[in-house]
């Protein structure tokens, strides 16, 4: 949830949202996510009907080691938004 508060806040209205977990990734993406009985699922959905542009994806963990590396990150990268990506995370970045 903090996440998507530091990318509304900096402005981001458009979000691709990936996650290995299935179970919120349906969870999310149903209609009546809105009344689920989780009050994070309930807190997301009103963020989400914020104007905001969003899709929340699935993806295999094997197949989003940025993400998973991210989770690996030490202590001394605080929840922020970075200007540029931190060194550890170089080797699994593509340049476009």
């Amino acid at each position: 949830m903090d996440l998507l508060v530091i990318a509304r806040d900096n402005g981001f209205d458009h979000l691709l949202i990936q996650t290995d977990c299935l179970e919120a990734v349906t969870r999310l993406n149903v209609p009546s996510a809105g009344s689920d009985v989780n009050a994070l699922v309930r807190a997301i959905v009103r963020m989400r009907n914020t104007g905001w542009v969003t899709i929340v994806r699935w993806i295999p963990r094997i197949e989003n080691k940025l993400a998973d590396a991210m989770t690996k990150l030490d202590a001394t990268y605080d929840l922020a938004l970075f200007a540029a990506a931190p060194m550890p995370l170089l080797p699994y970045l593509v340049s476009v």
